[in-house]
């Protein structure tokens, strides 16, 4: 259980790091003043700045289910081999997540990899319920 929650924090490194060179690029290139940053408004920012910043944020959402449950399982020592399996599944739906949104960013495309990743977690849950009691 651990290795997937390794890779989700990779991840998210991964995403933050993303977020954090748009945001470079786009105050370099005149695109937005720095004082943006402030408090996240006062003028309109490019389109990819707002996706790599709600992405971010995003990432910050159900992922915290995901470390719950993992961190849950990994405490209560639940022996079950299928909770792994349903750990890099969730992972490899946010990857899939992060891609389509960081790049082409199709909303049904998106929103079928984020359900996938919801459906992982609930899953979880209901294995660490079914275990636990």
């Amino acid at each position: 259980m651990l290795i997937p929650l390794f890779a989700m924090v990779f991840l998210t490194f991964c995403v933050m790091l993303t977020a954090f060179i748009t945001r470079v690029k786009a105050v370099r290139a005149g695109e937005m003043k720095l004082s943006y940053f402030q408090l996240f408004q006062g003028q309109e920012v490019s389109d990819r700045v707002t996706v790599t910043t709600r992405h971010y944020a995003n990432i910050f959402e159900v992922p915290v289910l995901f470390y719950t449950a993992s961190v849950l399982a990994i405490a209560l020592k639940i022996d079950c081999n299928v909770l792994p399996i349903v750990a890099w599944c969730f992972v490899g739906f946010r990857v899939l997540h992060s891609i389509i949104h960081l790049t082409y960013n199709k909303v049904g495309h998106r929103v079928a990899a984020f359900m996938g990743g919801n459906v992982c977690v609930f899953t979880m849950w209901a294995i660490i319920a079914y275990e636990s009691l």
